[in-house]
């Protein structure tokens, strides 16, 4: 069970949506899968957080949803990522988000999918 930590001030979600080439899975060659990059840009977002701040910086960003779909032998056109933040101070949450940026910059050059972003903060 997840608690929050006191200490944290600052709650926001971040939602990511990466639209790719839909298509039937008989033929995947003439898709572009957002599955990969969605899941990549978890991955890459993931480990930069944990290089770029100490565990003194009490800063949290992680994924708590991910959605592409459920039909049955159809590679979806968009994949979903719900992002939670959370940090002490506004100087720490402008850091987070410009990684995310970054990266998914990174992403969508890399996998030649594109890439939309909503920001909200959480009370």
């Amino acid at each position: 069970m997840y608690e929050k930590n006191p200490e944290r001030t600052l709650f926001f979600i971040v939602k990511v949506i990466v639209y790719g080439l839909g298509g039937h899975s008989s033929v995947p060659y003439l898709t572009n899968n957002p599955i990969l990059p969605a899941f990549k840009l978890i991955q890459f977002v993931s480990e930069k957080i944990l290089y770029c701040f100490d565990s003194f910086q009490n800063v949290a960003f992680f994924p708590v949803e991910f959605n592409a779909g459920t039909q049955q032998n159809i590679i979806p056109g968009e994949a979903f990522i719900k992002f939670r933040g959370e940090c002490s101070d506004i100087k720490n949450r402008e850091k987070i988000l410009e990684i995310l940026k970054n990266s998914l910059e990174a992403i969508e050059v890399s996998y030649q999918v594109k890439i939309k972003i909503e920001y909200e903060e959480e009370k």
